[in-house]
């Protein structure tokens, strides 16, 4: 009896985790759009554009990652397992938005060194229009990347869980995160990290335009590191145990409100 009691207070615990995570993490994706689209300092700067499909794209993985997963708590049936097309729906969705925030946050990263460089071509290159279709762009491409996962994950009743029905594709998928979600970002925030850094460093007087102008340039290239460290976190505990997953996706989407 008091392990039964146990179970149901674990099970209890874990309900409230995930809604509070789902809640606080719902809210700081909302205030990101909000923050990029709506106020005038910063829906001026093309950056904005790709921090703010990076931020829907996070809320198209949470939405997908908790809320089906507090449904289950609270009424002891995942949905994704009773429904084969929810699976599938979401598997688009998961893998396809984590992409495409992804790409958001490369393309923010390669913009801020843009506008770093002496050269006028370059940081005047990336308009908002441009930007614009670049983020339509790749959302076409992440839509494509995740179609593979509608098709290859289903609903596996016996065990409970959305899960891969092909042996080959599951093999490949560690691969996909490994290089998608870990060794991408690493690279390219490190790569153009440095050559933005020697660009302010070159060009420190020409930066030099006023600490509201600063604080404007900085807001995106913390949010860069912010939500990629966000999207690296559930890319790491997507082979995690279970247990060990679900605080990995509560811390990190803590940290992704608080930001």
């Amino acid at each position: 009896m008091p392990n039964v009691q146990l179970l149901v207070i674990i099970q209890h615990i874990n309900i409230y985790i995930v809604f509070f995570a789902a809640n606080i993490s719902t809210i700081g994706s909302i205030r990101h759009i909000i923050t990029f689209t709506c106020l005038k300092k910063y829906r001026i700067i093309s950056n904005s554009v790709f921090l703010a499909g990076a931020s829907l794209a996070e809320q198209l993985t949470i939405i997908d990652l908790l809320f089906p997963q507090s449904i289950g708590y609270v009424t002891g049936h995942n949905p994704r397992v009773m429904s084969s097309l929810l699976c599938k729906i979401s598997s688009v969705l998961y893998n396809g938005g984590g992409v495409f925030a992804l790409e958001c946050l490369y393309l923010a990263a390669i913009d801020r060194y843009l506008q770093t460089c002496r050269s006028a071509v370059k940081w005047q290159w990336m308009t908002l229009k441009r930007a614009l279709l670049l983020l339509c762009i790749f959302a076409f491409l992440s839509i494509g990347l995740g179609l593979p996962f509608g098709i290859f994950r289903d609903a596996v009743p016996n065990i409970g869980q959305c899960d891969f029905i092909n042996a080959k594709f599951a093999r490949l998928f560690f691969y996909f995160y490994a290089i998608i979600c870990i060794i991408s970002p690493a690279a390219i925030l490190v790569v153009f990290g440095y050559l933005t850094w020697r660009n302010g460093q070159q060009t420190q007087q020409r930066q030099t335009t006023g600490q509201n102008s600063n604080n404007i340039a900085q807001q995106p290239t913390r949010m860069i590191l912010i939500q990629t460290t966000s999207i690296v976190i559930s890319a790491v505990a997507e082979f995690s145990p279970s247990k060990i997953r679900e605080f990995c996706s509560f811390i990190n989407y803590v940290i992704f409100f608080l930001s």
